[in-house]
């Protein structure tokens, strides 16, 4: 789907579909011969909040993934397992909300794709700049690490500057992730 858009006489062609969210993100500068590196790798700064709602994340889907094996086996033993699992998702559920939703930054205004991203910073980024991201949507449905190449970076009516970049290096499960965000997003419009 190719999608055409005009902003203050900006003109750009983008071949993927894109969506606005509110997303927490964070994001550092980072230097050219660390671009290419893993986001994932620990010497990148990871928010603490993050790493928990990511890892938290990865383990779910282990979990689904064996209990849907188990039941083919026993589903007696995975219904167990299922029901114990529902309980820790409360428990963990309102742990975050009493302890994690204060901690957290506030979602911001970002527009993306598969592909890359914009989105407002305080002040310019030069083109060409690579950056190391975080990127949380409030609702859980992904938490991934990427590094991107700065595009663009100009001056909005709102005294920010609006920064678009591509992704340089981001897990393929990360890019379906996002796909599939913004394919549910398009389907409720």
């Amino acid at each position: 789907m190719e999608n055409l858009q005009h902003q203050s006489g900006y003109t750009e062609r983008r071949v993927m579909s894109r969506i606005d969210a509110a997303l927490r993100i964070n994001y550092q500068i980072i230097p050219d011969d660390v671009a290419l590196n893993d986001p994932y790798d620990p010497n990148f700064v990871l928010p603490r909040y993050f790493l928990l709602l990511a890892e938290l994340d990865q383990f779910d889907h282990a979990l689904n993934y064996e209990l849907e094996q188990l039941a083919e086996k026993d589903q007696q033993i995975a219904r167990i397992l299922s029901l114990f699992n529902q309980k820790l998702n409360l428990i963990t559920g309102s742990l975050y909300d009493a302890i994690v939703q204060s901690m957290l930054p506030i979602p911001e205004h970002v527009n993306f794709s598969e592909t890359g991203l914009s989105f407002f910073s305080e002040h310019p980024i030069q083109e060409g700049t690579y950056l190391h991201l975080t990127l949380s949507h409030p609702e859980n449905f992904f938490h991934i690490a990427a590094t991107a190449q700065v595009v663009y970076s100009r001056h909005e009516e709102n005294g920010k500057y609006r920064t678009g970049a591509y992704f340089i290096t981001l897990h393929p499960q990360d890019r379906v992730k996002l796909s599939e965000c913004v394919s549910l997003t398009q389907h409720k419009d």
